[in-house]
């Protein structure tokens, strides 16, 4: 039996250790959608995962968040109805580009304004009551009705404690402020709006009921605030709102190439309340052209977001045929008579020859409500794609439920950062290793199986914040590894395993925000690699790991560490030892300089220190400028800013920062300046490190190439981790992600100062120190 094996019939990406990955280039669903620019109010829930824990009204108001229970106490005490300033009722809250200030399609009212009966929700709220307005929303519909078929995933979203509407009185007990939350990227989110809906004609533009209800109708505001404006909705994806409203890990599959045991996968998750979505592409017209939301022959509408409410075999027994049939009950989030009419639909002689105890407990209804059964056979025949969503345990319902099956979860976040950990596919094998990477054991299954089923979902974070600047998703995947435990004393693994190792299981890159697949797996021990399919594309991620047995993950990362400098580079076979001679005849003549700049006290501070160091390093200087003039400068018109930026790069030397950082090193009594002994032990030490950097700078340009900076700070006896290097190249990198000579050394200054502080205050073997508040903030600011 395979170690691994797919759950999916997708065509391999990668055949081989040597070949580049394949790219899958998707128009996905809800690339549209954008992130608001508002900060929204983290939440926290109790030991349930029902309750939201309030914000303490005695401590001051997080700066720039709205709180709704502040806010809506501050409105009800002025007898005042709230008015968002974040998501103003006018064209801006509508449209992605600016309009005119002074043209308007829409009028903004007031629920009570709109109906004299408003209400928020009726006690029994219902997935029949979702209705899909102007907008090319269905998606969020599908998911909203996914929601109300379970109280305690949509009161999580649309908490209880909003006001009712009905009956309201301003000041009283009715503010015009509402509330919703949303899952984003391992955090709960609070989102507040006021009550102002777009109306045209007295009715709701958007999203509405069919009864007197508005929380459909203000739940998509708060999406539409969530992501910046309701435009931003148009064509997203299922997916993702079911994502966004329960924190679960999604699938997706394209029916063509889905699963033999799709439908056990759909029954076993809606037995443990997955939510599921469901759709086909839009078809081309008699005339050729596309067009979406269309009526089939069959009854179903192209381009348009079904969701998946019942899976149940049935018995059947006609004159002929006998036997079980799958079936499915789908609902179009429409909620009226645009219905499936072939086989199982409302009122088809299927139903004739099924027992009335069967129909029962289908729950059978005959209503034009949108709501539909199909066999499942018909259902990979009609539609094209199937999205779902699994709940993570923590979530209510789930806690909730005994003897119902559990994913078990484990979850990191990390970072693709340029020269650093954005590795790229297995085709740059030279960096490929240099991508984060997480070792994960999975447990033997507990009904004894063989094999455990796998999920891993790798999700790119804010990219859709930066899609007005042009960026769009990357694409993205993982690959898995299976190792032996004594392996992972190694860490993290090299470009040898990577070379050498046969990966069991992977993705295609895809562009979309999260690339998810199913695996069975045997138990043992596995490294996966998730990466951008190019490298050096930096962004932020989360990868997420659903099993059915235990599992328990780690970032297979460096302990962190300090030694002596290494004379032999990792890389490199050997390296030049520092000429003790050569630096005491450069001593001689910056004594006497030192004596000269340092005055009667016989100390530099960090300007003469810099002085000094210009002098001593005035080669090395002069190249780096050089490089640095030429690569942001080239070609740049002499205007203002570039004659600054060019009189700035040509007299810059050691920064003063970087001066400063190397007097706080040395400067054991706190004075702000350096003796000369000082100032010998800290040209020591930039020598050292300045020989290494010339070991690694090979081609003699002035500056570390990327991905060198890691091993060349392991060299000079500085072994960190990935979270470390990446806020070094945040800080010290250039855009191109090469390092230059004076912020490599600035850079060795600040790791060699942070060491030396942590060495001085450890006290125990847990590698911990603890600091006073004072304490603290004398060490930060000064080192």
């Amino acid at each position: 039996m395979p170690i691994v094996s797919r759950a999916t019939k997708r065509e391999e990406s990668l055949n081989g250790s040597k070949n580049v990955a394949a790219v899958t280039t998707e128009n996905a669903v809800g690339e549209t959608l954008y992130q608001s620019k508002t900060k929204f109010y983290p939440l926290a829930f109790d030991d349930d995962g029902r309750y939201f824990l309030k914000p303490d009204p005695t401590k001051p108001p997080m700066p720039g968040i709205q709180e709704y229970y502040r806010l809506r106490e501050e409105c009800l005490s002025k007898g005042t109805l709230f008015e968002d300033p974040d998501f103003p009722a006018d064209e801006s809250s509508i449209h992605l580009t600016p309009t005119p200030c002074n043209h308007t399609h829409y009028k903004w009212l007031r629920p009570q304004e709109i109906d004299p009966d408003a209400i928020f929700a009726n006690e029994t709220f219902s997935r029949f009551a979702v209705q899909q307005g102007a907008l090319g929303d269905c998606w969020l519909l599908a998911a909203a009705a996914n929601l109300t078929i379970f109280p305690e995933l949509f009161h999580r979203v649309v908490p209880e404690d909003n006001d009712a509407i009905r009956g309201g009185r301003k000041g009283v007990d009715y503010a015009g402020i509402f509330h919703f939350r949303f899952w984003r990227y391992g955090q709960w989110y609070d989102v507040v709006i006021d009550d102002r809906l777009p109306t045209k004609d007295g009715r709701l533009v958007y999203i509405q009921s069919t009864r007197n209800e508005f929380w459909s109708a203000l739940l998509e505001k708060a999406y539409a605030k969530l992501f910046g404006t309701y435009e931003a909705l148009i064509s997203g994806s299922a997916c993702e709102a079911m994502e966004d409203f329960t924190g679960g890990v999604t699938e997706s599959y394209d029916l063509k190439d889905a699963p033999d045991n799709l439908y056990e996968i759909i029954q076993k998750g809606l037995d443990a309340y997955a939510m599921f979505s469901c759709g086909m592409d839009n078809k081309p017209n008699e005339s050729g052209e596309t067009e979406s939301e269309n009526s089939t022959p069959e009854g179903l509408i192209t381009g348009h977001a079904y969701s998946i409410t019942k899976a149940q075999v049935v018995d059947i027994k006609t004159p002929k045929f006998q036997g079980k049939v799958q079936l499915l009950r789908v609902r179009n989030p429409w909620g009226n008579d645009k219905e499936w009419n072939g086989a199982w639909s409302d009122q088809s002689s299927e139903w004739k020859f099924i027992d009335d105890a069967t129909k029962r407990s289908l729950g059978l209804t005959f209503d034009h409500d949108g709501e539909f059964w199909m066999s499942f056979a018909d259902f990979q025949r009609y539609f094209e794609t199937i999205e779902m969503c699994h709940l993570t345990p923590d979530c209510p319902i789930i806690k909730q439920s005994e003897g119902q099956f559990k994913w078990k979860t484990s979850a990191f976040e990390g970072e693709w950062v340029k020269g650093s950990t954005a590795g790229g596919n297995r085709g740059f094998l030279d960096t490929f290793w240099r991508n984060p990477q997480y070792v994960i054991d999975i447990a033997k299954p507990e009904e004894g199986n063989d094999q455990s089923t796998v999920i891993v979902s790798l999700i790119q974070k804010n990219r859709r914040s930066k899609k007005n600047k042009g960026i769009s998703c990357l694409p993205i995947g993982y690959i898995l590894y299976r190792v032996d435990p004594s392996e992972i004393q190694h860490k993290p693994f090299d470009k040898n395993f990577f070379g050498t190792r046969p990966h069991v299981a992977d993705t295609k890159f895809i562009n979309v925000r999260e690339n998810t697949a199913r695996f069975n797996v045997e138990p043992g021990t596995y490294v996966i690699v998730p990466s951008t399919f190019y490298k050096n594309e930096e962004g932020e991620f989360m990868i997420r790991v659903f099993s059915e047995s235990p599992n328990k993950m780690i970032e297979n990362d460096s302990a962190i560490d300090i030694s002596e400098p290494q004379h032999e580079p990792l890389c490199l076979s050997h390296m030049q030892d520092v000429d003790a001679e050569e630096i005491q005849k450069q001593l001689v003549p910056l004594e006497k300089l030192f004596h000269d700049v340092a005055g009667e006290d016989g100390e530099v501070d960090w300007l003469e220190l810099k002085m000094l160091l210009d002098r001593c390093f005035e080669d090395d200087i002069a190249k780096a400028s050089e490089g640095i003039r030429k690569a942001y400068l080239s070609g740049a018109e002499d205007n203002q800013e570039t004659m600054l930026e060019k009189a700035y790069l040509a007299n810059s030397g050691f920064s003063k920062d970087a001066c400063r950082s190397m007097v706080a090193m040395l400067d054991a009594d706190g004075s702000g300046k350096l003796g000369l002994s000082e100032f010998r032990k800290l040209l020591a030490d930039i020598s050292t490190w300045k020989a290494i950097f010339k070991q690694y700078d090979e081609d003699d340009n002035g500056h570390l190439d990327p991905f060198e900076l890691r091993d060349a700070l392991e060299s000079a006896g500085f072994k960190l981790n990935n979270r470390i290097i990446n806020k070094l190249m945040h800080r010290f990198a250039s855009k191109e992600g090469q390092i230059w000579f004076d912020d490599f050394i600035t850079c060795a200054v600040k790791i060699r100062s942070m060491f030396d502080v942590f060495n001085a205050k450890i006290s125990n073997k847990k590698k911990e120190i603890f600091f006073g508040l004072e304490d603290w903030i004398a060490q930060t600011i000064y080192s």
